[in-house]
């Protein structure tokens, strides 16, 4: 039973080790969350944690998407976060 649960602590230390990635199909699943304030806190917590991940292009299609996406949860916050992030990518990117 040790050697389980051991197995299991170990791999969850893998998995939260892991580099962020900005899966935009992880945002695309999100968005099927029924009810709209539960899909905008989702969404928000999403960007604010896999924000600083995204490219400057998958930012642009998130930005374009987001109305069909989050529909109702739309909302300025969430635009303002994609743009912020946007800003940040274009810094990284140009430095390259």
């Amino acid at each position: 039973m040790r050697w389980l649960v051991l197995c299991l602590l170990c791999f969850a230390l893998l998995v939260s080790a892991q580099p962020k990635q900005c899966l935009l199909t992880d945002f695309y699943a999100i968005s099927w969350l029924g009810d709209p304030t539960l899909r905008h806190m989702q969404l928000s917590r999403w960007l604010t944690t896999n924000g600083d991940s995204c490219t400057a292009e998958q930012l642009v299609v998130l930005w374009n998407r987001l109305a069909e996406w989050a529909g109702a949860a739309d909302s300025a916050e969430l635009r303002a976060k994609i743009l912020y992030f946007y800003a940040r990518a274009r810094e990284r990117e140009d430095k390259k």
